[in-house]
């Protein structure tokens, strides 16, 4: 085309990808850029541009907005003009392979931006490269300290203005529209208080150990040095200063989480029950005489098991696998298993634990039938009791009150210590993120201390109101009275004046007559 003003003609343009046809129509005044702004509205997957050859040659160059092979798509016109699409260039994945020799991993990406191959990572592809590249993860110190450095600024800020709207002038005497409110006073002692404290355990235990203090006017300084060296020395117990979390001393014991409620402290786990799995095993197999179908149903799945006439054992337990696998139930398997009495037979387990973990079979042969449950553990954490759901235990009250353990003992275990197995110690800490999270969550929100004084100072507005409302009818009723009095007055007066009037007009008469 001469130019991008250029017609293209009357006729329809078509694009298809991912299996759908996209048309743009045009008449005979539709322009070749017109077109181009066309297709980018269809918002199908792609845009157009007009592409200038040369001064007197220009062309349609059509592009897909993603890229990898799976972005291909193909275009065609009915338009004298358009002629045939040629491909410029087409869309294929980036490939690289890990490692080398028969193990390698050759991998594929739509993309050029990587972010699942290491666990944390963004990794860029920018060239080809016959040679190995290593990519290298590190700890960046910078950004740790960047981070804390923003979290005292910030920090400080909050701080400032709380002062600013709770400062007294006295030689003004004008003080903030917060002056003497207790709420924001306890706040900002509260906010003090959470980075001043110590956290269990570790090498750097309080704020003040990586560099984090707090000046005479409580306003708080950050000694990035400090940190620094802090950081090169231990990562990780720097780490578990700012971070709220929990150990535990036995590895059957796992640290799921806990609330604002959760008093950091050390706490003791007793399991009474531990969670089990349903699992249920049959009776002596025997060859099924006929073609046999029965149902499992688990996890809201009806599963319809086959098994052929005269099934080895094993077969069985291949045909209920199949059964389970394609109805995509694979949390039950089937396996085969000897019977206190020497006889084979088949058994189902769940890997699910809990009360809530069920399956049921219906009408199988091979002594199966039934509903199957599995338990959730028991036991308490800090001898509170607790809640248990499938393997994971929570506290209900006390300081452990929402401290949740995830319990890998095994009954067997419980019952070899007759009954009552302790676990040791779960070690609960804030962290000082964590201390500063409790304050802001008693804080916060509709029950929070924020809202309970603006409710308090709301309370106290609408009363003075109702005072301002009754002092106000008060002067009404006050002003009508009065109005009523002087309106009175003025009647009272205009007719004494009306009287003196008439006096007045009588006097020269009296005078008159007494002078005859």
């Amino acid at each position: 085309y001469a130019s991008p003003d250029a017609a293209v003609g009357a006729g329809d343009l078509t694009i298809s990808i991912g299996g759908v046809n996209h048309v743009v129509a045009t008449d005979g005044g539709t322009t070749l850029a017109e077109l181009a702004q066309r297709i980018g509205d269809l918002d199908a997957g792609v845009h157009a541009a007009v592409v200038a050859l040369d001064a007197t040659n220009h062309t349609l160059l059509i592009t897909a907005d993603d890229s990898g092979a799976a972005s291909s798509f193909t275009a065609s016109g009915t338009q004298a003009g358009l002629g045939s699409f040629g491909v410029v260039q087409q869309g294929t994945d980036a490939a690289l392979t890990v490692g080398s020799g028969p193990g390698a991993l050759t991998i594929s990406r739509s993309s050029n931006t990587v972010t699942d191959l290491v666990a944390g990572a963004t990794i860029e592809l920018r060239e080809t490269s016959t040679s190995p590249v290593t990519v290298s993860v590190a700890r960046d110190p910078d950004a740790a300290v960047a981070a804390v450095q923003g979290f005292v600024d910030e920090l400080n800020a909050a701080l400032g203005t709380i002062g600013d709207l709770t400062r007294y002038d006295p030689e003004a005497q004008v003080g903030g529209p917060l002056t003497g409110d207790a709420t924001a006073r306890t706040l900002a002692l509260d906010l003090r208080h959470a980075l001043s404290g110590t956290v269990l355990g570790g090498a750097y235990p309080y704020a003040g150990s990586v560099g984090i203090s707090i000046d005479r006017t409580g306003t708080f300084t950050f000694d990035e040095a400090k940190l620094r060296d802090a950081l090169a020395d231990d990562w990780d117990a720097v780490a578990d200063l700012f971070t709220s979390g929990a150990s535990a001393a036995d590895p059957r014991l796992d640290y799921v989480g806990s609330t604002a409620a959760t008093v950091p402290g050390s706490y003791e786990v007793v399991i009474t029950q531990a969670a089990t799995s349903p699992s249920v095993e049959g009776s002596k197999y025997k060859k099924p005489s006929s073609e046999t179908t029965f149902q499992i149903l688990v996890d809201g799945l009806t599963v319809d098991v086959t098994v052929a006439k005269n099934a080895t054992i094993d077969e069985s337990v291949d045909a209920i696998n199949a059964a389970l696998t394609g109805a995509g139930a694979g949390s039950l398997v089937a396996s085969r298993t000897t019977l206190p009495s020497g006889d084979d037979a088949i058994r189902l387990d769940d890997s699910r634990y809990g009360s809530a973990a069920t399956f049921q079979v219906i009408g199988d042969p091979f002594g199966l039938t039934g509903m199957h449950a599995g338990s959730d553990v028991a036991g308490t954490i800090g001898g509170e009791a607790a809640t248990g759901t499938g393997r994971t235990l929570t506290a209900d009250a006390g300081d452990p009150s929402g401290l949740a353990v995830r319990v890998s003992a095994t009954q067997a275990e419980v019952d070899g210590a007759g009954g009552s197995l302790s676990l040791g110690d779960v070690t609960v800490a804030d962290g000082l993120i964590g201390a500063l999270d409790r304050v802001l969550d008693l804080a916060e929100g509709a029950g929070g201390r924020i809202a309970r004084a603006r409710a308090t100072w709301q309370s106290q507005v609408d009363l003075i109101d109702d005072r301002i409302q009754v002092y106000e009818d008060r002067l009404d009723r006050r002003e009508a009275q009065l109005l009523r009095q002087f309106a009175s007055l003025e009647t009272t007066m205009a007719a004494l004046m009306s009287q003196s009037n008439w006096l007045s007009a009588q006097l020269p008469g009296l005078n008159q007559g007494g002078a005859g």
